[in-house]
């Protein structure tokens, strides 16, 4: 067993009727809401997540496993191979995990756009009781449970909502889909020929774009580079007027959200990780992105 391995983590694991013979465990870097492990089993390799329930920040786990699923019958996630109270078990994928300096290559930029053109037009096959997502709704709760919680809000934050409601009716009609709306560059997984998508505990029914909006906010796409993005996406030689300021809306409503959930994990979670620094971050690069705006 890895050192790094938390002991009542292992127990918990070792004590599931799901494996067929002895595991052994490596604790995963980087999660920064659950605890995450690989488990070996005989030949074959699984990544555990220790995922309790976490209502304050919106995630449904039974949502999550139907998503996956859903996301999985697309190509485009990691099988659920067992689930129950706590515990999330997927196949694993041997892929390298992202970081935004990858996400930015040329190269990626336009492979990543199929494959959330392929989760976003499988929306009128899939089926299951899914949850809708809305970041404006989102932010609204955030900002609720952090003040309920007593964590620290900026001064301002009643502006902030406000601002984020007018900027909810500049938006025009979509087509829901399926997203994953927590497209951090850790849960991109590339394995040379093939990108996967990990951790679907936000995911749900929701707009589009949004998906697009995450990987540009957390992986600081410059506007030349959402253009080729949204072009890739829509399979066209531009970017659409239209679609590069929805884009733009929805960059801004991403790192506002990133920033509120940061803010009630400061209080919440028992990971250890600079919340505040995180959330200080996503302020501040949510502000230049809503003075870029105007």
């Amino acid at each position: 067993m890895n050192l790094n391995v938390d002991r009542l983590h292992a127990q918990r694991l070792q004590a599931l009727d799901f494996w067929e013979s002895p595991i052994t465990l490596e604790a995963l870097a980087g999660g920064i809401t659950n605890h995450n492990y690989r488990v070996t089993a005989g030949n074959r390799s699984y990544v555990a997540r220790l995922c309790v329930e976490r209502e304050i920040l919106g995630i449904d786990r039974r949502n999550e496993v139907i998503c996956q699923r859903a996301a999985h019958s697309l190509g485009i996630a990691p099988a659920v191979v067992h689930h129950e109270q706590d515990v999330l078990i997927s196949e694993y994928v041997p892929a390298r995990s992202l970081i935004p300096e990858d996400v930015r290559n040329p190269a990626c930029v336009p492979r990543l756009a199929a494959v959330l053109r392929a989760l976003h037009d499988g929306w009128d096959t899939l089926t299951g009781e899914m949850l809708f997502f809305s970041s404006f709704q989102t932010v609204r709760t955030y900002a609720r449970t952090s003040a309920e919680l007593k964590a620290t809000l900026p001064d301002d934050i009643e502006g902030l909502l406000e601002d984020a409601r007018e900027l909810s009716h500049r938006l025009g009609p979509f087509v829901p889909t399926l997203c994953h709306n927590d497209l951090l560059p850790a849960n991109i997984l590339d394995d040379g020929e093939r990108i996967s998508i990990v951790d679907w505990e936000y995911a749900g029914i929701g707009h589009p774009l949004f998906d697009l909006a995450g990987v540009s906010a957390n992986c600081a796409f410059s506007d030349t580079l959402d253009r080729v993005f949204l072009a890739a996406y829509r399979s066209t030689q531009t970017a659409s007027p239209r679609d590069l300021q929805e884009l733009r809306i929805l960059k801004i409503m991403s790192l506002l959200r990133e920033a509120l959930w940061s803010v009630i994990q400061t209080v919440a979670s028992d990971i250890d990780f600079d919340y505040e620094g995180y959330a200080e971050t996503n302020f501040e690069a949510y502000r230049t992105a809503r003075r870029a705006l105007d």
